[in-house]
């Protein structure tokens, strides 16, 4: 089996080389078993020309990344390597001084952004005039200036109407979404002033005809307009000293209310009602003082009768504390709690399984295997395989081989690949696999930043556990509702990742590189909840005849 592998992977990398899949040709002979081997060595020689190319081409085109990978991967291939070293000089020194150029665009297009959301679109288009007019993000800004300042222009005119039919209230609302969007034009200026000065002149005139509650919603009816307006902290600072007397006057500080009310009627002359109120509280004070001169007023500074105060408190209602039920070992239990059996927990770190059975909350069942090699057949056989399908094919009919990150298919007769039959075959994602009438299966590769593939099966093939897809699991695997998830489930929200620690599986969202996530551990029959999916991990069982496969 090891040559006939190594002779399969030769010919997958001279047959890219000749299409011209040079990528493919170069991830497979750069095995070091393919690179010791000559035919290895001559398909990575070969592809150095081929790479330099490349490399031009792309440095011609400002690709400089990929003029670089390129770069590298011709040098692997051990010739022409005093004109890899110059072109490499030559990218290098371009691609520094387009770096340090597009640093300079994008902290300048970044800098007009936040004038532009922080509602100074005139900073914004200032900024933006020392843009180059090739400069794309440049040009998307400018236009988001023009349709903030029209939307700014549309939601002003809304509120000058709304202030002439009176309502100020949301007139005031509505500049507040135009004054967020362009607070320095001259209209939002302008309409801010006229409906400021309309709100103050209302609560002025609310408070002078005594109604106080009404002149601190016209003020709240502002929000944050007018901040820096005289006459509104004057009007406010009058209504703060009106709440304060009548707060004084509800807890009995006659003296502190009259001396709130005496500062609101000195800013306040007009407020007639203000002069009623001082008169009220004065009289309020006379009634006070009579009444602490009478005999109430002198009993009330003796000492009261303890024991009378003894017989007003009435008797508290003690009662006895039910009696807890004995919970001793010689009681006797419910006959169910009696038959429950504790058994051991098959999730403690070591003695993970090669063959997991994975339940997703609005995903459905995968079957996870951790084996670099997955054989499939028929369920059913006195020896299942790992991927066992309801099918009349052989007991091993193929079985599926991973080297470094390329999946192999070999088969012990003739199966069907992308409408070719072959014997073996270096699968590619989407191919489609029949092994069978009812055994039909298409292999992905959802990303390539992880080794781990999956198979996924057709309408017409079934797997025990109503499993749809077998995740062949290489260290970790994804989990969310894109197409690029080996495990979909559509109530994910941010990406998760189940990954193998120490014996275990874990799970965790995935990392953006400046945040830590906390990952928790999949135990098995233990169910978890974690960035809006839910998931459980049991071991695989499949019962045959005579056999439970675990």
């Amino acid at each position: 089996m090891p040559s006939r592998l190594l002779s399969v992977r030769l010919k997958a990398a001279e047959t890219a080389l000749r299409d011209g899949r040079l990528d493919e040709a170069h991830r497979l002979a750069s095995s070091p078993d393919l690179r010791a081997h000559r035919r290895g060595a001559a398909v990575l020689s070969a592809l150095a020309k081929r790479f330099i190319e490349r490399a031009r081409a792309h440095f011609r085109a400002d690709r400089y990344a990929d003029a670089l990978v390129d770069l590298d991967r011709a040098q692997s291939g051990g010739v022409l390597q005093v004109e890899i070293s110059e072109l490499r000089q030559n990218v290098e020194a371009v691609a520094a001084e387009s770096r340090r150029r597009e640093n300079v665009r994008r902290d300048r297009v970044e800098t007009a952004r936040r004038r532009i959301q922080g509602g100074s679109l005139a900073a914004g288009r200032q900024i933006l005039e020392e843009a180059s007019s090739a400069d794309h993000d440049a040009h998307h800004l400018r236009g988001e200036v023009e349709r903030r300042a029209d939307e700014a222009r549309r939601i002003a005119e809304q509120a000058e109407q709304l202030l002439h039919q009176g309502q100020i209230a949301k007139a005031a609302k509505r500049l507040c979404r135009a004054r967020a969007i362009d607070a320095h034009d001259d209209a939002v200026v302008r309409l801010e002033s006229a409906i400021c000065h309309r709100a103050v002149n209302e609560a002025r005139c609310a408070l002078v005809a005594g109604n106080i509650r009404r002149a601190a919603q016209e003020l709240e009816s502002l929000g944050d307009l007018g901040a820096d307006l005289p006459a509104l902290g004057e009007v406010s600072e009058m209504v703060r000293i009106a709440r304060r007397a009548a707060r004084a006057m509800r807890a009995g500080d006659d003296a502190n209310a009259r001396s709130q009310a005496t500062a609101l009627g000195r800013l306040l002359p007009e407020a007639k009602w203000i002069a009623d109120a001082l008169e009220q509280l004065r009289r309020m004070d006379e009634v006070r003082t009579a009444l602490s001169a009478g005999p109430l007023g002198v009993a009330s500074l003796e000492p009261e009768d303890a024991d009378a105060v003894t017989a007003r408190e009435p008797v508290a209602n003690v009662r006895s504390a039910p009696a807890r039920p004995d919970r001793s070992p010689h009681v006797r239990r419910d006959a169910s709690e009696a038959a429950t059996i504790a058994l051991p927990n098959p999730g403690v770190a070591g003695s993970l399984p090669t063959r997991m059975l994975l339940l997703v909350d609005g995903g459905g069942s995968y079957l996870l295997l951790r084996g670099a090699r997955a054989s499939i057949g028929r369920v059913a056989a006195d020896d299942p395989a790992d991927v066992p399908v309801y099918s009349d094919i052989a007991q091993r009919h193929a079985h599926i081989e991973r080297v470094d990150d390329d999946y192999f298919l070999f088969a012990a007769k003739s199966v069907e690949v992308g409408g070719r039959k072959v014997m073996d075959h270096l699968l590619r994602d989407g191919d489609r696999v029949v092994l069978g009438r009812k055994a039909k299966l298409t292999f992905r590769a959802p990303t390539r930043r992880s080794a781990t593939a999956v198979i996924d099966l057709s309408d017409t093939t079934k797997m025990p556990h109503d499993v749809r897809r077998v995740v062949l699991f290489d260290r970790h695997a994804t989990l969310g509702d894109g197409a690029h998830a080996h495990i979909r489930c559509r109530h994910a929200g941010p990406p998760l990742v189940v990954f193998e620690r120490d014996g275990e599986l874990w799970v965790r969202q995935r990392s953006d590189g400046h945040v830590d996530t906390q990952e928790q551990p999949l135990r098995f029959g233990q169910p978890v909840e974690i960035g809006g999916a839910g998931l459980v991990i049991q071991p695989w069982r499949l019962q045959a005849p005579g056999l439970t496969r675990i």
